[in-house]
């Protein structure tokens, strides 16, 4: 008995001993022997785990039969024995092959190596590289794909607007649809610290899944996740300078009066008035009243400042474990208008200034090895100011306004004005009110996701459900104005006191109070059935089944004549996918989506959106990899499937028609104090047939990577047939007295294009790596059909076979150049009197006289049919440096209007114009002779005027400087980086004269050059 317990007693000691935990402990490193900071170290199988510090090290509580874990986001995992009493020395290995990565495709990720589509994809480095107030203006030349347009600047209203493969459709919209973390919302307002990756989804294959709103591609935002490890911080705090790209210029007072001198002449009116004497005196300060008698006013420069001021902050928290991840991220945006003299005024603010708070948590939760959970919560607030007037309205004032008319203010403080022009740019910027516009957005989502496996091996389900909430309270604080005219009966009078003021306009100057509330709100479903298989190592099969609804119920809109109050825009609906791999090298892949728009008729609500794709790894063939062993990727993919679109600007219910009051008709009656009760008339006509747009898409695809990817390509060629576009009819004549038409399916386009893109990585030495990566998208669309009258003896008239932004103009032919040549060309005198200098118009139907039936389709399109990004950089263990050439071609813009046309009204002349204009000694000038009044010949839409926006832009510059590590962590930092960074640097273009990207009305604040500079910091 003795010897038994002997026996037991050491047993029990060497169990104890054999399995207790003892330290184990190590450094990871980088190849070039640098240490990873805050590499996850996790004994395989538990719940234990550690991070490297500073140094690399790390110590773990392990027994001699576990394996250790070592991860660290970009390095290859390693699996190490635990060996107690030695250190370990873990090297980690970049992970070279993006292959491995996960893409986010619709509902879903997949495995870049097994994607069938065409997608693009862009990440946080390189969205935070811009210093932007708008996310869309980040993804500018960086998207293949991707067409954007910024028209304007204005703080809080500087968005892109965005375009996948160009145009497809000439009504309703054309814009894509925009999916953050899966529920339709936008997204410029996001910080681009919390954003994962944006990628846009371009053909059947990846959007068919969103079958009647997939028709003009996808946008997927993703925002960030919590990740393994110990909870990291990130403070990112930077400050820009901006500046307008350009401001046109505009000639003085003495320049532009001696241009209108020379226009008086060219018309044969009196010029007497404009003497030398005269006009040397808008020059003149040396007495004081000749600045306001004789007023010399840039109002450009007057009323906007050189630049102003720009600033963010971010912190985010980052980490996890096996059981909850988690991210949470706070930040703050001020941005600062140009506006001048808003500081002079004491009553109130009237600079455009915008604040934006942003907040955003996601949760991740492992409940048990069957169960996940996420919530994710997030909230941007927005407080912005502006004067009372909008900026469109401001910078049309003083772009036309005349530098000679009036100074900015009397000798007395006054606001100046005169009779036949009583509004002043100052005044009507500073003196009417201003605006306070408070935004508030509530994001929520909650969800899970349940194992089956005692069911079948891969096999889940998981259910999400979204809500929304935005409302907005606009306060507008009005006021009017009074204006007086300064008069001194002697100019050379020095005591300005004397002279004497009459009023022009008067008004109150209490601000009133106005406000202006609503909201929306949506809620969005979501139910999957998922599966995901391996059958030995050759098969892998996935599957999705999915239900999906939202209800969108939009205050805003309810009320008015397209909307029916009180009632919600819902969608619902099914979507399918299979995926089928064999041996990593075939794949296939089907998707469709089964859904419904409330736009339409019962029994033609619904209809069935598929689409099929299949890839071929021409390089896992095991005789293309002995024969060319230097091509580490050769994939061709290709996709054909159906798609919808059921957006027609805000119309609803489209096979119901409306009615409204009748105006100037039969009245029923007068209520008791004598208002007559009016009829009714019908409004918007009903189509019983009508259904959406379907678009047949087909796509192929060749990637290919060479020297283990370093060198690596992807292209694609697509073609679009859409049919069944919405429009109102164009052949049913005014004459049947049916006044408003409905929407009908009745055109057809087609559009096709490429894209190209290819990058260059390559490491230098042990610390240091440099890239190269360019791409370039082309899309070029066509009308197909289209209802419209036949144009027999006009084709040029007619827009069938053209492009759908195709521009309707005069064809000009140069200018006049004699009379001569006036005399043997088609007649233009409903025009005017036609002398030399006047431009010249095509005579398209050969009558031999110039009207409006002359004006044709002329072959240039608004939107850019090309767009480009360049971009290369270099990093090495301290230092980072990236440039990115963004271009844009194909694209026209019509320069016009008061703002270009000289002396077309009351407006000043464009300096551009001096010594520009058409002469007998100078025929081939960019504008046409002077006229001394709007001038209805050349003030025409014709192709004088429409201007190519083509251009090429040093779009981003980002330099970085990272402090060694062994520096930081002296001060307890993870890491420490400085950088500085800029964005529309230099543009090369035709235009000259105002940004390339402006408007056709060219009234806008101007688009922003911003330098930045800023500080990273981990905790």
């Amino acid at each position: 008995m003795k010897h038994l317990l002997l026996f037991i007693c050491c047993l029990v000691s060497v169990s104890y001993s054999f399995g207790q935990n003892a330290d184990v402990s190590g450094q990871v490193l980088a190849v070039d022997k640098s240490p990873v900071v805050g590499a996850t170290v996790q004994v395989k199988g538990t719940t234990r785990g550690t991070t490297s510090d500073v140094n690399g090290k790390f110590s773990i509580g392990a027994s001699q039969q576990d394996s250790l874990v070592i991860s660290f986001i970009g390095y290859v995992t390693q699996h190490v024995k635990a060996v107690a009493g030695r250190e370990l020395t873990i090297t980690l290995a970049e992970q070279n092959n993006d292959l491995n990565e996960f893409v986010v495709v619709g509902y879903g990720t997949q495995k870049k190596l097994t994607v069938t589509g065409a997608i693009s994809s862009v990440g946080t480095k390189e969205l935070t590289q811009s210093p932007v107030a708008n996310l869309s203006n980040a993804l500018a030349g960086r998207l293949p794909g991707l067409t954007t347009l910024q028209n304007s600047g204005e703080p809080g209203y500087d968005g892109a607007q965005l375009w996948i493969r160009g145009m497809a459709t000439f009504s309703g919209s054309q814009n894509p649809l925009i999916l953050v973390d899966g529920v339709e919302r936008s997204f410029g307002s996001i910080d681009a610290n919390e954003v994962a990756s944006v990628t846009i989804l371009k053909d059947a294959s990846s959007t068919a899944v969103y079958g009647v709103r997939g028709a003009n591609g996808v946008v997927l935002v993703t925002t960030r996740r919590g990740v393994d490890g110990k909870s990291s911080i990130s403070v990112t705090m930077q400050h820009g300078i901006q500046a307008p790209t350009r401001l046109p210029e505009y000639l003085d007072s003495y320049d532009a009066l001696s241009l209108y001198r020379t226009a008086l002449i060219n018309d044969n009116k009196n010029a007497t008035l404009y003497t030398d004497d005269y006009l040397n005196k808008f020059r003149d300060r040396s007495k004081p009243s000749y600045e306001y008698l004789y007023p010399n006013v840039n109002w450009l420069k007057e009323m906007i400042k050189p630049s102003s001021t720009m600033s963010q902050a971010n912190i985010n928290i980052s980490g996890g474990n096996s059981t909850v991840k988690h991210f949470v991220s706070l930040s703050y945006l001020r941005q600062n208008g140009l506006y001048n003299h808003a500081n002079e005024i004491s009553e109130y603010d009237i600079q455009a200034r915008s604040n934006r708070y942003n907040f955003r948590s996601n949760i991740d939760l492992n409940i048990n090895r069957f169960l996940d959970m996420e919530l994710n919560l997030g909230s941007i607030v927005r407080d912005n100011n502006f004067p009372a007037l909008g900026a469109g309205e401001i910078f049309g004032n003083l772009q036309a306004m005349q530098p000679w008319l009036y100074p900015v203010t009397n000798p007395d403080g006054s606001i100046s004005g005169l009779d036949s022009k009583a509004y002043n740019p100052f005044g009507r910027m500073t003196q009417l009110g201003y605006q306070r516009n408070f935004e508030n957005t509530l994001q929520a989502t909650t969800g899970f996701t349940l194992k089956l496996p005692f069911i079948t091996e891969g096999l889940s389900v998981k259910g999400r459900l979204s809500f929304d909430a935005y409302s907005y309270r606009n306060v507008s604080r009005t006021k009017n104005m009074w204006t007086y005219q300064y008069s001194l009966a002697d100019e050379n009078e020095t005591d300005l006191s004397k002279g004497t003021y009459r009023r022009i306009m008067e008004g109150t100057n209490t601000l009133g109070y106005g406000v202006n509330a609503n909201s929306n709100r949506r809620t969005w479903m979501e139910f999957y059935l998922n599966y995901d298989r391996t059958f030995g190592k050759q098969h892998n099969v996935t599957g999705m089944l999915l239900y999906n609804q939202q209800s969108f119920f939009d205050a805003i809109a309810t009320g008015g004549a397209n909307a029916i109050a009180g009632l919600p825009f819902k969608y619902n609906g099914f979507v399918g996918r299979a995926t089928y791999a064999y041996k990593s090298t075939y794949f296939g892949e089907v998707n469709f989506g089964y859904n419904g728009s409330e736009n339409f008729p019962a029994g033609r609500r619904y209809d069935f959106f598929p689409s099929a794709s299949a890839s071929w790894i021409l390089s896992n063939e095991s005789f293309f990899k002995s024969g060319l062993p230097f091509v580490s990727l050769m994939k061709f993919r290709g996709s054909v499937g159906a798609v919808g679109n059921d957006k027609i600007g805000q119309r609803r219910f489209l096979y119901q028609s409306t009615w409204s009051q009748s105006v100037g008709g039969y009245t029923f009656g007068r209520d008791y104090n004598g208002v007559a009760y009016p009829g009714a008339a019908e409004d918007l006509l009903g189509a019983t047939n009508v259904t959406w747009e379907k678009a047949l898409k087909y796509n192929f695809g060749v990637d290919a990577g060479f020297f283990n990817d370093e060198l690596t390509f992807s292209g694609d060629i697509f073609y679009e047939r859409r049919k069944n576009i919405l429009a109102q009819p164009g052949t049913i004549p005014a004459t049947t007295g049916i006044t408003s038409l409905p929407y009908l399916n009745l055109g057809e386009v087609e559009n096709k294009g490429f894209e190209l893109e290819a990058q260059l990585r390559k490491r230098l030495g042990a610390n240091g790596s440099f890239f190269v990566k360019g791409n370039i998208s082309y899309a070029r669309n066509k009308i197909i059909q289209m209802d419209e009258p036949s144009y027999a003896d006009r084709p040029y008239a007619k827009r069938t076979g053209r492009s759908i932004n195709e521009q309707l103009s005069h064809i000009a032919l140069g200018y006049f150049q004699n009379q001569e040549d006036i005399n043997n060309s088609p007649s233009q005198a409903q025009f005017g009197n036609i002398i030399p200098g006047d431009i010249k118009y095509q005579d398209m139907n050969g009558d031999n006289v110039i009207n409006d039936l002359d004006r044709a389709y002329n072959g240039k399109v608004t939107l850019p049919t090309t767009m480009g990004g360049f971009s290369f950089g270099y990093n090495n263990r301290f230092f980072d440096f990236s440039v990115l050439l963004q271009g844009a071609f194909g694209g026209s813009v019509w320069l016009t209007g008061d703002v270009v046309w000289p002396f077309s009204g009351d407006v000043g002349v464009m300096a551009d114009v001096k010594d520009n204009y058409w002469t007998p000694e100078n025929p081939d000038a960019k504008y046409p002779r002077l006229s001394s009044a709007n001038n209805v010949n050349n003030n025409r839409t014709s192709t004088h005027w429409l201007v190519s926006r083509d251009y090429v832009r040093l779009k981003n510059v980002e330099l970085g400087f990272t402090l060694p590590k062994t520096i930081s962590a002296k001060v307890g930092l993870k890491n420490v980086r400085l950088f500085v960074n800029a964005i529309n640097l230099v543009t090369w273009d035709k235009i000259k004269v105002f940004d390339p990207e402006i408007p056709d009305n060219s009234r806008n604040y101007p688009q922003q050059r911003v330098f930045n500079s800023g500080l990273t910091i981990g905790l």
